[in-house]
């Protein structure tokens, strides 16, 4: 089941399953990637709650064990909608036997999405409804058509930060999904431009900028379209697309990275981690801009 939502010129295609955008279109140019297999058949799944991989699918959360696949429990389990209006709707998925098979914590996830003028939000709203502490990390992952107009190529696209990216980022490995911390790639070299080229992700998988100086990124193309992500509630962006010369471009805002070579089992000693106590509440926002 799919739902609309819109202002005047953009409008936003929401999916239950999931709670995922299905579209994204301003003036009728569609912005979000449709998914294809041959690539990548997702289109922007949310991760939750962890983000990238754990070693063989493990790890020990206060002591529990948790058996989650990449990107966690809450993309392939049901939401249901708790409110609507025109320019905005709500999902909400609440933990039961099947998401706590795999990750034994009882919480509330709402998605909320809206849209004003060519921007959406999207806020994550967690709360720990449990009577113990709860760990977890959140991101988005939308992916964007890269090309957008006729005529461009992907190299003719860049990602654009607000500010000179001056650390190394990290990267996880094709196979493992985990991250050697020992190795970084400074791809940026001081600026605020990434130049892409689909050999880029050939060889290594995301490019992770993590604790990111900007909490902007631009990906445009010639013509001066393309999208804005603004991430001021997450401190790490991911620049990804496929191998094989995919025509898409994902920019991932998360709380957390991938599971890091350095890192035991222990699941609420990881990187980016929140803990809520007992009956509390936190919120993360991002937003894209359709340019």
């Amino acid at each position: 089941m799919q739902f609309v939502i819109k202002s005047k010129n953009s409008s936003a295609v929401l999916g239950l399953d999931g709670a995922q955008l299905n579209s994204l279109k301003k003036n009728d140019t569609e912005y979000l990637w449709q998914g294809d297999e041959n690539y990548w058949a997702g289109q922007a799944p949310v991760c939750f709650p962890i983000v990238g991989v754990l070693p063989d699918g493990k790890a020990k959360a206060f002591g529990k064990t948790c058996n989650m696949k990449r990107h966690g429990v809450a993309r392939i389990n049901p939401f249901r909608v708790t409110h609507q209006c025109s320019n905005s709707i709500t999902f909400t998925q609440n933990s039961d036997e099947n998401t706590k098979a795999q990750f034994p914590f009882d919480y509330e996830l709402s998605i909320k999405y809206t849209v004003n003028g060519d921007t959406v939000t999207n806020e994550y709203i967690i709360t720990n409804t449990g009577d113990e502490k709860l760990p977890f990390v959140i991101g988005g992952h939308p992916a964007f058509n890269c090309p957008l107009c006729e005529g461009e190529s992907f190299e003719d696209y860049k990602v654009v930060f607000d500010k000179p990216i001056k650390k190394p980022c990290l990267r996880p490995n094709h196979d493992t999904g985990i991250v050697d911390v020992e190795k970084s790639y400074d791809e940026m070299h001081g600026s605020d431009t990434l130049l892409l080229r689909h050999d880029l992700f050939e060889e290594n998988d995301a490019l992770i900028f993590e604790g990111c100086e900007a909490k902007s990124a631009t990906l445009i193309g010639p013509k001066g379209k393309g999208i804005k992500i603004d991430f001021q509630d997450m401190n790490n962006i991911l620049v990804w697309s496929a191998v094989g010369n995919a025509p898409f471009v994902a920019l991932e805002p998360w709380t957390g990275i991938s599971n890091c070579s350095d890192e035991n089992e222990i699941f609420e000693n990881k990187r980016g981690m929140t803990v809520l106590e007992p009956g509390e509440t936190i919120s993360f926002k991002f937003k894209i801009t359709m340019l």
